[in-house]
């Protein structure tokens, strides 16, 4: 990676936390900041109970886990390959070792492509994208399933994180976790509020359970839009 290249990708990382932080901060305050924050959090009850689940089963699945591990590491490799329109020769995974070939990146295209695994949980946002088709009085099943799904990302990440690993330091290690940190941060972004989109600006939630991630990704996109006119509007 040339310094160019590193200096622009790090300008697109600023500018992108310039833009999130302020509606990370908002909805920090539609969780915690209402009249009774067990209330609030309730929404989210299903999905910590998933997660423990997972917790615990975990301890269980041993070998079957560590398949599961590295096939979501390189499935998440290869789906973000076809979203930049790469073409892919070659994906293996095996028990403790998988890889993923795909035709020549760039740099722009490489760098998500290589540390999607880290910061993408793949298996939670194709749930969310179907959570809006479920039934009110049955979505609580799906949303345990949903939180197994973090819990096993989150487990992914403790185990695979590090200096040690080629998607990491193939590129400068200050690009490479600023990347994964602000990418955590639009992912919080986007999942958090997929479980309650009608919000009405006074810090309170109003759940609706037929909603799913794509308002939270129109929630973001227009978040990003008002930010940005807002800087504008100060260097004004």
């Amino acid at each position: 990676m040339t310094r160019r290249d590193f200096l622009i990708w790090m300008l697109i990382l600023v500018a992108v936390i310039l833009l999130t932080v302020p509606y990370a901060w908002y909805l920090l305050k539609v969780i915690f900041a209402g009249g009774n924050i067990l209330h609030q959090l309730e929404i989210f009850k299903w999905v910590a109970i998933g997660f423990v689940v997972f917790a615990i089963l975990r301890r269980y699945l041993k070998g079957n886990l560590e398949f599961a591990e590295t096939f979501s590491h390189e499935l998440t490799h290869t789906i973000f390959a076809f979203l930049f329109n790469l073409q892919v020769v070659e994906f293996h995974a095996n028990q403790g070792t998988g890889y993923m070939m795909a035709a020549q990146r760039n740099v722009y295209k490489g760098v998500p492509i290589s540390l999607a695994p880290y910061c993408f949980p793949l298996f939670t946002f194709i749930l969310l994208s179907f959570r809006w088709m479920m039934n009110f009085h049955g979505v609580w099943i799906f949303d345990i399933i949903i939180g197994c799904t973090l819990c096993f990302h989150f487990y992914c990440f403790k185990t695979q994180i590090g200096n040690h690993q080629t998607d990491i330091n193939q590129y400068p290690l200050l690009l490479s976790y600023s990347y994964i940190l602000t990418s955590w941060l639009l992912v919080f972004c986007l999942i958090i509020p997929a479980f309650f989109p009608n919000m009405n600006g006074h810090g309170t939630v109003e759940p609706m359970y037929n909603y799913g991630v794509f308002s939270s990704i129109y929630r973001l996109l227009e978040s990003w839009w008002s930010n940005f006119c807002d800087i504008l509007h100060l260097k004004l």
